[in-house]
């Protein structure tokens, strides 16, 4: 099975710099295979969206998240690009390998046209099912970043000159969407520009006040390093209280506006289905904002497909 030509990267990296750009995250189940993921996308119709307002750009995919056993993730790159016939971006963490092996791993996989990488340290071993692995963090996100840029000039990280063509790689990375103390997190965010990011996605934003602080510091911070580094706003839909009421107290780097767990908490009285209708309303109101002000989402939901489609659908 063939995978994607070049032409399908490159219009990727187009829809990133233009106006509108929507990824969509999938997440390999503990399993064998990713046949039942592939099964699920293209029964909602997520790889063949026709209107290019709803479109999704490319399908993100995760490694290993909170450090629990999953498919590996470069692999499943592999059979989800040739399968989907959509550019994958692939996650990969410092918390698995050191610099050696994601070098090789990144090489390798110019050959199969995986050449988006989503860069990050990676959740602790503790957070996972398997704590008797051994965590490497040779460094953070923005040494495969620095990897990446050795690799695009056609060295390793030590100068040593890789033999053949290498196919450009574009490297992308993550951030908190909130934090209490705004300083450090805007510091978080210079460091990823200045370290080469040409796009940051961010955890779910939940109000347009929060969206409206990040997009000012990207410009500022672009302008600064002559840089044109673009920001994926995170987009989660919320149906349920409990997950709501998670987010608001247990997750630092989101901030969830306190209608959202007040509604849903009443909407949860009137019984489940009453309040996912609830939690899906909200959620296409927030995605029509969010959309509105800035068109290029991280569209994330646990591979709830069919739940996706309808949010997109309700842009058109």
């Amino acid at each position: 099975m063939q995978t994607i030509d070049d032409k399908c990267i490159d219009s990727f990296m187009q829809a990133l710099y233009s106006n509108k750009c929507i990824t969509y995250e999938l997440c390999p189940d503990r399993s064998a295979s990713v046949d039942n993921l592939i099964e699920k996308v293209k029964k909602a119709g997520l790889e063949c969206m026709e209107s290019k307002l709803n479109a999704i750009d490319a399908f993100v995919c995760t490694d290993l998240p909170l450090a629990k056993l999953k498919h590996h993730c470069t692999l499943a790159a592999i059979k989800l690009q040739q399968n989907l016939k959509k550019p994958v971006v692939c996650t990969t963490s410092m918390r698995d390998k050191n610099s050696l092996s994601l070098s090789a791993e990144i090489l390798g996989l110019n050959e199969f046209n995986v050449r988006l990488f989503l860069a990050l340290s990676g959740d602790s071993i503790k957070l996972g099912d398997q704590p008797q692995a051994k965590a490497v963090f040779e460094g953070n996100s923005l040494r495969i970043l620095e990897i990446i840029e050795c690799l695009n000039k056609g060295r390793d990280l030590n100068g040593n000159e890789i033999h053949g063509e290498i196919k450009s790689i574009h490297g992308f990375t993550v951030m908190d969407s909130y934090s209490k103390n705004k300083d450090v997190l805007k510091k978080k965010m210079e460091s990823k520009i200045k370290g080469g990011a040409k796009a940051i996605f961010t955890q779910p934003i939940y109000d347009i006040p929060t969206l409206d602080t990040l997009l000012e510091w990207l410009d500022e911070i672009n302008a600064k390093y002559n840089q044109s580094c673009v920001l994926m706003q995170g987009f989660f839909p919320l149906t349920r209280y409990k997950v709501a009421l998670f987010l608001r107290d247990s997750l630092p780097g989101v901030f969830l506006p306190n209608h959202w767990v007040e509604d849903l908490e009443s909407a949860s009285l009137k019984g489940i289905e009453y309040e996912r209708e609830i939690g899906m309303q909200k959620s296409m109101e927030l995605f029509s904002s969010l959309y509105k002000k800035h068109p290029k989402i991280h569209f994330m939901n646990n591979n709830n497909t069919m739940y996706a489609r309808k949010i997109l659908d309700s842009i058109l």
